[in-house]
């Protein structure tokens, strides 16, 4: 959930697109100009700490002098010299915040609510304008497209502002399937550019998650901070029962008429996707939340959206 979610948040005047202005009004959203240290949290009443643990990141080592503080010893070292070490820290005054948002074909889906693209883009903007309006600074990566796009984290509003709008752009126009990079090559490359202790969030339908996927998440967790995000519609979830189901889209049709065999092991499918993401969850800094299409904390839905078929 979002801090502060007992407050009316702006809807989407689509629920398919979003554009550049309606992302550029969040900044002006109350929770973006809370008081305090106040910042957006995927539980509610989670708020994020400027200073990380004790306000210490390791550095370096060097070898024990009396007087240390036994709670600084490498135990891990010491036990492969044989000799005591005291471990050293800095002092981390500032705690980059990364966006990946997932703006692959799949997530541009809905049969309720908004599509899946759309609630990925809102709510990297309201990660992004939150995080700035602290002074902080963020970067974000959007998942679409051969080439993927990066932003390395600033607080320079014009640099960020590259962001949002390409978060704009992608979300109106469709990647077609095999064209984006995959959400395991992306988290490879991850690895290599994200600094320790980045406050990272994944918004994502998590279509193409496995053992892969999920290798990549855990060491990612011993580094930085997780929040990941599945974003899913009803329909994936379960297969309509008893009726046949016809869906148009880029010049496609598709006729779903299942049977329960064939119902039974779809469930069965997207079930092993939720266990393969709630097992991070009992790693460290790593929090783990599900929002349906017509379900989610960023915005009352209006009642208009109703049982639509996907675009």
């Amino acid at each position: 959930m979002f801090a502060g979610e007992h407050i009316l948040r702006p809807v989407p005047a689509a629920r398919h697109i979003l554009t550049l202005d309606e992302l550029i009004s969040l900044r002006h959203w109350p929770p973006a100009r809370g008081r305090g240290r106040e910042r957006m949290a995927i539980r509610d009443g989670h708020h994020l700490s400027h200073i990380r643990g004790r306000g210490m990141e390791y550095d370096d080592v060097r070898e024990y002098q009396p007087g240390d503080d036994i709670r600084h010893l490498d135990w891990r070292l010491m036990a492969r010299t044989g000799e005591a070490h005291t471990k050293l820290f800095r002092e981390e005054r500032e705690r980059p915040v990364f966006v990946m948002a997932d703006l692959r074909a799949p997530m541009h889906f809905a049969t309720r609510g908004h599509f899946k693209s759309v609630l990925a883009s809102y709510a990297s903007a309201m990660t992004v304008w939150t995080t700035l309006a602290h002074g902080d600074c963020v970067g974000g990566q959007l998942l679409g497209g051969a080439e993927p796009q990066l932003f390395r984290p600033s607080n320079n509003r014009q640099q960020v502002m590259g962001l949002i709008s390409a978060l704009a752009q992608r979300t109106a126009h469709k990647i077609e399937a095999g064209a984006a990079m995959s959400l395991g090559q992306t988290l490879a490359n991850a690895e290599r550019y994200l600094e320790s202790g980045t406050l990272l969030y994944l918004f994502s339908d998590f279509h193409d998650v496995d053992e892969a996927v999920q290798q990549h998440l855990m060491r990612l967790a011993q580094r930085v901070e997780l929040k990941l995000v599945l974003i899913s519609d009803p329909l994936e979830q379960q297969l309509p029962q008893g009726k046949r189901y016809r869906f148009l889209g880029r010049g496609r049709e598709v006729t779903v008429d299942a049977d329960a065999g064939q119902q039974q092991r779809y469930a069965a499918q997207f079930a092993g996707r939720i266990q393969l993401l709630k097992k991070l969850r009992n790693l460290r800094g790593v929090e783990f939340a599900h929002w349906h299409t017509d379900q989610h904390p960023l915005f009352q839905l209006p009642s208009s959206h109703g049982k639509e078929g996907a675009r």
